[in-house]
């Protein structure tokens, strides 16, 4: 079956803007789903071939002259600009009508919806602020405290900075209120303390 049919099975959220942390890593997925070194373009980007004309100026190759390797190279940047074009709603798409390159499609829109590398830099020390300050309520269960520090996580994920389950476990398990006590102590006792670490 042709990988372009049977990613049909599984589609990305559309990019609306105010999604983008969620759609960055379901786009990469995607991307590479529909071909694994389609990704790859992402990352280097493409233009098309180039040659020498006799006055010895780089003009662009007629396609109808590619070698192999270029078609295969310009398949696979078109594969991944095709599933960002479809994956995003008509103002995102406004932003990238004229991109032949998916990673300067890629770039336009994470410039976009997350700003500049400064801009990063300042979500993620807010967004470190807030791991650090987190703090289950005492009328919040399990369940609603890990939501929130899965979302913390998620996000610290598509900034470019992953959370080890290490720390992750080691905030769980230092800021739970006084009735887990008993719970976190049998825990710690049996991974011989190495869940502070």
């Amino acid at each position: 079956m042709d990988s372009l049919a049977s990613s049909a099975a599984f589609r990305p959220p559309v990019l609306d803007g105010s999604n983008y942390a969620l759609w960055k890593v379901k786009m990469r997925m995607f991307i590479k789903y529909i071909e694994e070194r389609a990704w790859q373009r992402v990352l280097d980007g493409w233009s098309p071939p180039r040659t020498v004309d006799n006055d010895g100026d780089s003009i662009s190759k007629p396609e109808s002259t590619w070698s192999n390797d270029e078609v295969q190279i310009s398949n696979l940047n078109s594969k991944a600009l095709n599933a960002i074009f479809t994956s995003v709603d008509i103002n995102m798409f406004s932003l990238i009508t004229n991109c032949i390159s998916t990673k300067e499609a890629w770039d336009i829109l994470q410039k976009h919806c997350e700003g500049s590398e400064s801009v990063r830099r300042t979500k993620f020390r807010m967004l470190t602020s807030k791991f650090e300050n987190l703090r289950m309520e005492e009328n919040e269960t399990i369940v609603e405290y890990d939501r929130r520090l899965r979302d913390i996580e998620n996000e610290a994920f598509s900034l470019g900075d992953p959370m080890s389950n290490e720390r992750l476990v080691s905030k769980v398990l230092r800021f739970l209120p006084e009735r887990f006590n008993i719970k976190i102590c049998a825990i710690d006792e049996s991974n011989q303390g190495h869940l502070y670490t």
